[in-house]
């Protein structure tokens, strides 16, 4: 049973299917860490951190918050793929220039999946796409920690 059921106290099917969520208010390294260790992941192999890198002068995750948690893998590698509306992050060598300005190559390496082309994964039972294209470098990894920051459009 999971915790939205036990605490509703109805135990039902579908409060029991409903998926966790993990939540703090505490918005620092140290709150981060916890939420992500109430998961209770153990993730192994070679580590992909999925964040958005950020335009400059934008809003992006800041290394102050998400470093201790990136660090805390064996041998992370933070993601990202080339943009495809132009910008600073639009071609490789502008993005992994932005990433070093954000300060991510300071904790951890960086690998712009798509820089040698991109794959195709396929989409099960969907039924307006069959299949979605990642970046190439996307197999090179066992386990992907997904970091996403608020935008507003």
């Amino acid at each position: 049973m999971t915790a939205a059921a036990a605490e509703n106290g109805n135990g039902d099917e579908a409060a029991a299917e409903a998926p966790a969520v993990y939540m703090t208010t505490d918005l620092s390294a140290e709150g981060l860490l916890s939420v992500y260790g109430a998961l209770e992941a153990s993730p192994s192999g070679n580590i992909a951190v999925k964040l958005s890198t950020g335009e400059p002068g934008s809003n992006y995750l800041r290394t102050e918050l998400i470093g201790d948690l990136v660090q805390s893998f064996d041998n992370p590698t933070i993601v990202e793929c080339n943009t495809a509306y132009g910008g600073s992050r639009a071609n490789t060598v502008m993005h992994y220039q932005v990433a070093e300005d954000h300060g991510y190559t300071a904790i951890a390496n960086v690998d712009i999946m798509d820089e040698e082309g991109s794959m195709t994964l396929p989409v099960s039972g969907g039924s307006n796409l069959k299949e979605n294209y990642v970046g190439a470098h996307f197999v090179n990894y066992d386990y992907y920690v997904v970091l996403s920051n608020f935008k507003g459009h």
